[in-house]
């Protein structure tokens, strides 16, 4: 039967739009796959032919100022396996793991799974030592292979361990300025390409591609190797000394903002910073905070020069204590300092007078300025973990106001005080404390320096320069004798605070060199030392003055004797029998330091001995004992504001007999202080609990 003709063209016709479909759907998958899955495509047919090892950069080195090698990265073997290239997974895992001390179990099933997975490469152990590298290559075993990475080595090992920091086992910065300028230190990764088969094996004349790296720029720090020494030597020995817990030195330009050395102990070795406790890698410096006690007076002082509420031969009295809202905050010397001007304020460290200084600043002016210092905000160093320290001034009422006044009550960090102390230093203008100096290239190029300008004028040139003068004779007649450097005028001030556990201390004793032209700041911070008197002056105080001499000794900054003031010759007075507050009195009022051994009231022995001539200045030696005087007649002592146990010890300490009136603290006596009384004499006390 004949087929119509219709019927063939609507065949033909359906033919056609199958056709035609089925050529589009082609077209649309080939676009698909050509031009939308074409890159991920592309990628996984390399990954199939080609194995990607990546090539390791040189990381960057990091100098001191004096270009010395503080870190720096050396070639070494790491050990590869190809999993397709080895014939015996149990014979090769049992070998490695004896010649790379790894665990043999754990080795074959990593190389399995490997194998099972057709995996190409994978890492046996890295950056391993050139023992172990000899050992693997002397077994010649089939599919292991070496590549070439670098690890970082710290040839001074401890030495300045907090600002280094360290790296991890890719060379990427995990601490310190490791961290902060990785993307400098770290450089580019290179690759080597090679051609492999269905089974992820080399091809043995495959095509090798290399793409060399990009290594990292180096690093030059404002850190000078030789202070850095000096302060971890004397901190370490101060800490050994006096059996504390724990210290921190830091050693700044005050005019740059150049920290020279950062040291904290007890510290770490950044080469094996895996074998130390966390709690060791924290940099005590930028990081913790502490109550700073009298060192912070510097700030209080400043702002009453500047908002002129007190000048340097302004009055104050003493008595001993100070009532603030009906709370008493005592003086640290037991019956006060009596009448003083304000350099005698700083000179004594008398904490009701700068009581006094607060009220008379009042809480937004004094606020102001212990924010311009910089407290309560991070100073930007370049170093991590840095803390703000802590002001709440929402917390602060009137006592809060008179404690920080004295430095307890805030809290703040040590790069933060050693910037405030620069401040005065630096004809009061506040600088950013850096460590870092500059990058250079491997041509010793530099690429990008780093000198912060001052950020703001804290105080003014006038009030910084009353300031020297006032902390100068901190040192020269006051608390801070011990750190006197011959033939240099040294501003100095002593702090010492007790922590919240009783009986605990951290002492301090900051300042700068020479006076008229400072180069070097310096703070020493010594944390729950024991034994002996517990003071800034006499624990931190000889650190100080080492640490200063023997920094400027090298720096070949000359000391001008001219500049030293001749020291008047003082005898020595005859303090044996004498009650030691009355025998420090003596000592003080002939510009004489003093120096306590032993417990109880009563001064048994002195050195020098009475009648030997001495400079000015000089520290006397008081040995106590808790015996009785037998001196007669006996000077009464001062009593005012003693507890009834205090005032007994003393009275019964140099032979005389005590009557009590009342409880709380002494307020009257008969006979009066410095009263001549013959041994026996009953003193009447009086004790109020409102002194």
């Amino acid at each position: 039967m004949t087929v119509p003709q219709q019927l063939i063209k609507r065949r033909l016709i359906i033919l056609l739009l199958f056709s035609l479909i089925f050529s589009f759907l082609l077209l649309g998958r080939v676009f698909w796959i050509q031009f939308v899955r074409g890159d991920e495509l592309k990628e996984r047919a390399l990954n199939q032919w080609t194995s990607d090892v990546p090539v390791e950069p040189k990381r960057g080195t990091v100098y001191d100022r004096n270009k010395n090698p503080l870190a720096i990265s050396a070639t070494v073997d790491t050990v590869v396996a190809s999993p397709p290239d080895i014939k015996d997974i149990e014979t090769t895992a049992n070998l490695l793991s004896t010649a790379l001390n790894m665990d043999r179990e754990e080795l074959e099933e990593t190389l399995r799974e490997a194998k099972n997975k057709k995996k190409g490469a994978i890492y046996i152990k890295r950056k391993i030592t050139e023992e172990e590298s000899e050992t693997v290559r002397n077994l010649k075993l089939s599919g292991i292979y070496f590549t070439k990475e670098h690890k970082r080595f710290y040839p001074e090992r401890n030495l300045c361990s907090h600002v280094l920091g360290f790296t991890g086992i890719d060379s990427q910065g995990l601490d310190g300025i490791e961290l902060v300028y990785e993307k400098y230190l770290k450089g580019t990764p290179g690759r080597i390409v090679s051609e492999k088969d269905a089974l992820s094996r080399k091809l043995p004349f495959g095509v090798d591609k290399y793409i060399p790296p990009e290594d990292g720029l180096d690093l030059v720090l404002t850190i000078d190797k030789i202070i850095q020494h000096i302060a971890e030597r004397e901190l370490e020995k101060a800490l050994a000394e006096h059996n504390a817990k724990r210290g921190t030195i830091i050693v700044m330009d005050p005019k740059t903002g150049e920290i020279l050395a950062m040291t904290n102990k007890p510290d770490y070795d950044p080469n094996n910073y895996g074998e130390f406790s966390q709690i060791l890698w924290r940099n005590a410096a930028v990081s913790d905070v502490y109550e700073p006690g009298s060192t912070f007076k510097i700030v209080t002082a400043s702002a009453a020069l500047e908002e002129g509420v007190a000048r340097p031969e302004d009055k104050f009295y003493d008595p001993g204590y100070a009532m603030v809202s009906g709370v008493r905050i005592g003086c640290w010397y037991h019956g006060g300092h009596g009448s003083q001007t304000f350099i005698q304020l700083l000179e004594n460290s008398c904490n009701p007078g700068f009581v006094e200084l607060g009220m008379k600043l009042g809480k937004d002016r004094f606020m102001k300025y212990i924010k311009g210092f910089g407290f309560g905000e991070v100073t930007g160093i370049d170093l991590p973990g840095e803390a703000r320290g802590i002001l709440d001034p929402s917390k602060v009422g009137p006592v809060e106001l008179a404690t920080i006044t004295f430095g307890q009550g805030i809290s703040v960090t040590p790069v933060q005080l050693i910037t405030a102390l620069s401040t005065i230093a630096n004809d009061g203008k506040l600088v950013q404390p850096h460590v870092a100096k500059a990058i250079v290239d491997k041509e010793g190029n530099t690429v990008q320096e780093f000198s912060p300008a001052p950020l703001r004028q804290v105080v003014s040139y006038e009030t910084a320069q009353e300031m020297k003068k006032i902390l100068e004779s901190v040192v020269t007649n006051g608390t801070g004798g011990r750190g006197k450097v011959e033939g240099f005028r040294v501003a100095g001030k002593t702090g010492t605070a007790e922590k919240y556990s009783p009986g605990k201390y951290v002492v301090s004793y900051m300042g700068f060199a020479p006076v008229d032209d400072p180069k070097l700041a310096i703070l020493v911070i010594i944390d729950e030392p024991t034994g002996g008197l517990i003071y800034g002056g006499t624990i931190a105080g000889p650190v100080f003055q080492k640490v200063m001499a023997d920094s400027l000794n090298y720096l070949g900054i000359e000391p001008n004797i001219e500049q030293v003031e001749e020291r008047e010759h003082v005898a020595v007075p005859d303090l044996r029998n004498l009650y030691v507050e009355d025998a420090r009195k003596i000592l003080m009022q002939n510009g004489l330091s003093v120096r306590i051994e032993g417990e109880g009231y009563v001064v048994t022995e002195q050195v020098p001995m009475p009648g030997a001539e001495v400079k000015k200045n000089t520290v006397v030696l008081l040995k106590l004992s808790d015996s009785r005087t037998n001196k007669d007649p006996v000077t009464v002592p001062d009593l005012t504001g003693r507890t009834i146990k205090e005032a007994t010890d003393i009275i019964h300490a140099i032979g005389l007999n005590i009557e009590i009136e009342g409880s709380g603290y002494a307020v009257k006596q008969n006979p009066p202080a410095e009263a001549e009384v013959g041994l026996g004499t009953t003193v009447k006390v009086e004790f109020s609990q409102k002194p």
